[in-house]
């Protein structure tokens, strides 16, 4: 089996992002607005079919971009129309989609038909046949989702949002059987995934995403509302930024091949769902219309979310760095404890927060001391 060399990541693609980032920054909007004290339901279940639409796509092209992108005009040029309808798309992003449904679908329907003549390019380009059995796989599923999405823009709203929805469940979780057998076909002679990029380019996204998240707690620090909680807050974020950065910068071998990258493309999507619950729950807490409650939950769902998904990667990990049922249970038990012993405490958002913090910094302390008892003495 041949070694995947590192590939380097290239502006293009940072630029990429950016317009991504306002996407999910967009999307994420749909839950900043409480009814009663809550986030009504349908606000999350736009906000769910939303953001899997858009990192769906970032996904795919960053698949394409790992297995057979070049930094080449043609590659570029696919790049740019895909922000162009991004940025249409995410402008559309409102509350009620009734009035601008058309003009968020038909945009993303675009995205996967430009994705797909991207596929369409490099199977005629190339002459490995184990590759273009690898490229007729998205045939399938770029070409069964711009049908659906095309399809929903001509159906009334309740409908067209429905099929919509179904559509994207299906395409989103079609990869995981049709790409699964990699290992097979990189014998065959496939474009071998390089796991180093796929990380790297995963990380990044996460952590432009915290960005957005520091830009959410922002309102903090203004004068009227500079205090200690302001500061607990941002160490909070730092916290998880932290838990985050030991597990993939750390504690997981970028090196390994013969990976089909699927996991850790799957196991990205409840870390940026956690984030956003994560940013939006701050928010809650220093907001009197808020269900103090109710924002509770969202915060430890989300930090939830986001360290179930981190095990989940510890497949990945060294082999020295593999996770064991007591760092599990050690970090589980602190969430649990903390959000318990918060529930105490629903009439002092002061109280909650430093408990939070107090949570997420020994969760983070287990990361780092973890990591720290397993580098070798030449380290």
């Amino acid at each position: 089996m041949s070694v995947v060399q590192h590939k380097k990541v290239e502006l293009t693609e940072l630029f990429y992002d950016l317009v991504y980032v306002y996407a999910i920054s967009q999307v994420t909007s749909l839950i900043h607005h409480v009814h009663h004290g809550i986030v009504e339901p349908y606000a999350f279940f736009t906000f769910f079919i939303g953001l899997i639409i858009f990192i769906n796509s970032w996904m795919v092209q960053t698949v394409f971009t790992n297995r057979f992108g070049s930094n080449s005009l043609t590659n570029i040029l696919f790049m740019f129309a895909q922000m162009i309808c991004l940025l249409i798309s995410s402008t559309a992003v409102t509350e009620d989609w009734s009035s601008d449904f058309t003009l968020f679908i038909l945009p993303v329907a675009f995205i996967s038909f430009i994705l797909l003549l991207q596929y369409v390019a490099e199977y005629f380009k190339t002459d490995n046949q184990a590759d273009k059995q690898f490229i007729r796989q998205f045939f399938y599923i770029l070409g069964i989702r711009s049908a659906v999405l095309f399809l929903a823009v001509w159906l009334p709203y309740q409908i067209g949002l429905l099929v919509a929805a179904a559509g994207i469940i299906f395409t989103w979780l079609l990869p995981s059987i049709l790409t699964a057998p990699t290992k097979r076909m990189m014998h065959e002679g496939v474009t071998p995934l390089s796991f180093p990029h796929l990380i790297e380019r995963l990380s990044l996204l996460v952590i432009i995403t915290f960005g957005e998240m520091l830009i959410g707690i922002a309102p903090y620090f203004t004068r009227g509302r500079l205090s200690l909680d302001s500061f607990l807050i941002f160490l909070i974020v730092t916290n998880l930024f932290m838990i985050y950065i030991v597990e993939i910068d750390h504690l997981i071998d970028v090196n390994t091949s013969g990976v089909s990258g699927n996991g850790a493309i799957y196991y990205h999507y409840p870390i940026l769902f956690g984030l956003s619950l994560v940013t939006v729950s701050l928010g809650f807490l220093g907001n009197q219309e808020a269900d103090s409650g109710f924002a509770l939950l969202m915060l430890y769902l989300g930090i939830l979310l986001l360290l179930g998904a981190l095990f989940l990667h510890g497949a990945y990990n060294k082999k020295t760095h593999r996770f064991n049922r007591s760092f599990y249970l050690s970090n589980f038990g602190l969430l649990v404890c903390g959000f318990v012993v918060s529930l105490f405490f629903l009439n002092s958002a002061h109280v909650l927060v430093m408990i939070a913090f107090l949570t997420t910094m020994l969760i983070m302390i287990l990361f780092v001391r973890f990591n720290l008892k397993r580098l070798s003495p030449v380290n």
